[in-house]
C-alpha cells in the first residue's frame, strides 16, 4: 500500500512539473500612480449594415442592436458613426458595396432643389433606436464625399484620377450641407453629434469615379475644408457642443502627416484627431505625442483586417491592434468599421439580411472579452508588458487587465499588484479561444503579497476581474448623490483670467471655446484641486465644457471677461 502510495505521489508530482513547464512565465507589475488616457468607449460606424438592417422587423432589429449595446449579454458598445451621404447623380447605379448598403442617400439631390429629409430612413432608424436604448452613447457624424453636384466628377466615388474630387469654390457649400444635416438631426430627431468629420480616407488615392462606394479625395486643402466646418457649425449655434474631428486617414503615419500640415485656424477648430488603423503602425507613439501636444482627443475611428484572410488569426491579430492602439497610440475610443460587415471575415456579428437572423463569429466573443469589461470611463493604467491592458473601471468598481497570447505556447502570467494600496482578494478569470467562444473560469485568489498567477493558454485572451478599493470609493460616492461630487464645477474669474475649482473626486475634461466655436484650450482638471485655466484672457464671452471621468457628465457654461 505504501508503494502504491509512492508511486502516486510521484506520479502526480511528475504531473505538476509537467503543467508548471509548459507555461512560460512573465511577470507584469500594474501600476495605478502611472494613468494614461481616460477611454471613452467601444463602438462601429453605422454604413452599411445598418443601411439594410433598419429595414428589420421591430422586434428582429431591436435583437440586433441588444446584441451589439448590451453591457452584459452583448459587445455594450457605446460609440456610433453615422454616415452622412452625399448621394449620387440620378443614373448612377455603381455603389453595390456592403450588398448594396453602400448607396447611403444623399439629403439634398440637386444643387437648386431643397433637401429631403425623408432620405436615409433606414440608417437614421437604426440610429434612433440606439439612441432610445442608451442615452449615453456618443454620436460622431462622418462624411465619405460631398452630394455629387459639389465634385468635379459628378460622381461620389471620386475623381477619374482619384485626385481632390470637391470643386474648388464648394468649401463653404460643403460645409454648410454637413453643418444643416447635424442641424436637422439635432432640432428633429434630438441626435447630437459630439463631433463631424468631413474627410474619410483623404490622402488614399484610390476614389475614382464609377466606383463601388462614395469616396473623395482631399490630398490638400484640409485645413481650409476644417476651417469652413467649424465657421459653418458656430454660426448655426452648434458649437462647442458639436466640434469639428479629422482627418480620418487610413494609415496612422498618414494621419500623423497631415495633422502636422494644419494651420492655427483649423487646429482652433478641431476638438479631436482620428485614424483608422490599417497600416502605419510604427507611428502610433508619435501621433500620441502629437495629439497630446495639442490638446486634442485622439480615437483609433475605423479599422479592421485588412490583407488578412484567415479568420481564426485574424481574430487574435486584430486584438493585438486593438491593444497597441490603446498601449501605444493612446486612443480613448475604438471603432470597429462595420460591425456587421458582409465580410466573412471582417464580421463582428453575421446578419442575415434576408432572414433577419444574425449570429456570433469568433471576432465577437474577441470583442467581447475587451468591451464588455473595460468600460466608458475607465482609466487605463500602467502594465510593463505589450500584450496587456490595465484599466481601473469605476463603473464595474474593479481593475480589469486583459491580457493576449498570441503564440501556439502555453504561458503563466504574474500581476504585480502591490502597487495598489487595496486590492481584492479575487479575480474573476474570463478565457477567449478559438475556434470562438468567452467563458467564465474559476475565481483566481490574490497571494497575501498582491501576485495573481494566472495560466493564459496559447492563442487565448484571459480577462482579469478584480474589485479594486480605489475604483470602489470613486464610484460607490457617485452613486450616494453625494451633494460634494454631483456640484456644477466651480468656475471663477481671476483677474482677467479663469480658474477652476472642480469639486468632485473625479478628473474633469475641460475645453474653452470662444462664441465663434473655436477651441482655446483644453486641459485635464484632478479631482478636489484648483487649477487655472487661463491667466489672461481678451474681453469677450466664453463656452467652458466640462465633463466628468465614470459618469461623463458633461456641463456647458457660459462665462463673460469684463
Amino acid at each position: 500500500m505504501i508503494k502504491q502510495w509512492l508511486s502516486f505521489v510521484v506520479c502526480i508530482t511528475i504531473i505538476i512539473s509537467v503543467v508548471k513547464t509548459s507555461f512560460s512565465q512573465t511577470v507584469v507589475t500594474v501600476d495605478p500612480s502611472i494613468k494614461y488616457q481616460v477611454f471613452e468607449g467601444w463602438g462601429t460606424s453605422l454604413c452599411w449594415w445598418a443601411v439594410l438592417a433598419g429595414k428589420w422587423s421591430d422586434t428582429n432589429r431591436d435583437k440586433l442592436i441588444g446584441a451589439i449595446v448590451d453591457p452584459d449579454t452583448g459587445l455594450g458598445y457605446s460609440i456610433f458613426r453615422y454616415n452622412i451621404g452625399g448621394g449620387d447623380q440620378p443614373g448612377h447605379n455603381h455603389l453595390t458595396k456592403g450588398n448594396g448598403g453602400a448607396a447611403v442617400p444623399g439629403f439634398k439631390p440637386t444643387e437648386t432643389g431643397s433637401y429631403d429629409w425623408n432620405a436615409d430612413p433606414y440608417q437614421r432608424a437604426i440610429l434612433l433606436d440606439i439612441a432610445k436604448r442608451n442615452n449615453n452613447c456618443i454620436f460622431e457624424a462622418f462624411s465619405n464625399s460631398p452630394p455629387w453636384w459639389m465634385t468635379k466628377s459628378g460622381c461620389v466615388s471620386g475623381n477619374t484620377n482619384g485626385e481632390d474630387n470637391l470643386k474648388e469654390d464648394y468649401f463653404d457649400n460643403f460645409a454648410d450641407y454637413l453643418s444643416e444635416v447635424v442641424k436637422h438631426y439635432k432640432e428633429n430627431w434630438n441626435i447630437t453629434f459630439r463631433t463631424v468629420e468631413p474627410f474619410n480616407e483623404p490622402n488614399a488615392g484610390w476614389w475614382k469615379s464609377m466606383g463601388d462606394q462614395e469616396g473623395c479625395g482631399f490630398k490638400s486643402n484640409q485645413s481650409k475644408m476644417i476651417t469652413e466646418l467649424g465657421k459653418a457649425l458656430a454660426a448655426k449655434g452648434l458649437s462647442p457642443q458639436t466640434s469639428v474631428s479629422a482627418s480620418d486617414e487610413s494609415s496612422i503615419e498618414q494621419a500623423l502627416k497631415s495633422l502636422n500640415t494644419y494651420d492655427a485656424s483649423a487646429l482652433g477648430y478641431l476638438s479631436q484627431v482620428n485614424t483608422h488603423s490599417y497600416s502605419g503602425y510604427t507611428s502610433r507613439v508619435q501621433l500620441a505625442q502629437k495629439t497630446s501636444s495639442l490638446g486634442k482627443r485622439i480615437w483609433q475611428s475605423e479599422s479592421g483586417p485588412l490583407h488578412k484572410d484567415d479568420n481564426s488569426n485574424i481574430a487574435l491579430w486584430m486584438a493585438d491592434v486593438i491593444i497597441k492602439d490603446i498601449r501605444d497610440m493612446k486612443a480613448q475610443a475604438w471603432i470597429d468599421w462595420q460591425v456587421c460587415d458582409p465580410v466573412s471575415t471582417w464580421q463582428t456579428i453575421t446578419a442575415n439580411h434576408s432572414t433577419q437572423r444574425f449570429s456570433y463569429p469568433v471576432r465577437y466573443y474577441m470583442h467581447a472579452a475587451f468591451s464588455r469589461f473595460i468600460r466608458p470611463g475607465s482609466q487605463i493604467i500602467s502594465s510593463n508588458n505589450n500584450n496587456t491592458i490595465a484599466a481601473i473601471v469605476p463603473e464595474r468598481e474593479s481593475l480589469v487587465i486583459v491580457t493576449r497570447n498570441g503564440t501556439t505556447s502555453n504561458a503563466s502570467y504574474t500581476f504585480d499588484l502591490s502597487k495598489f494600496t487595496k486590492i481584492g482578494t479575487a479575480a474573476k478569470i474570463y478565457l477567449f479561444s478559438l475556434p470562438g467562444s468567452l467563458v467564465a473560469k474559476p475565481d483566481f485568489q490574490l497571494t497575501s503579497s498582491k501576485q495573481l498567477t494566472v495560466a493564459v493558454p496559447s492563442q487565448s485572451i484571459v480577462t482579469c476581474v478584480i474589485p479594486d478599493e480605489n475604483a470602489v470609493n470613486i464610484s460607490r460616492v457617485a452613486s450616494t448623490n453625494s451633494p460634494v461630487d454631483n456640484r456644477v464645477p466651480r468656475i471663477m474669474l481671476q483677474g482677467s483670467g479663469i480658474k477652476i475649482h472642480n469639486t468632485s473626486k473625479r478628473t474633469l475634461h475641460v475645453s474653452l471655446f470662444d462664441l465663434s466655436g473655436k477651441i482655446i484650450c483644453m486641459q485635464d482638471i484632478p479631482g478636489t484641486t484648483n487649477q487655472t485655466l487661463m491667466s489672461t484672457l481678451p474681453r469677450g464671452i466664453y463656452i467652458i465644457r466640462t465633463i466628468s471621468d465614470g459618469s461623463m457628465k458633461e456641463t456647458i457654461q457660459q462665462l463673460s471677461v469684463l
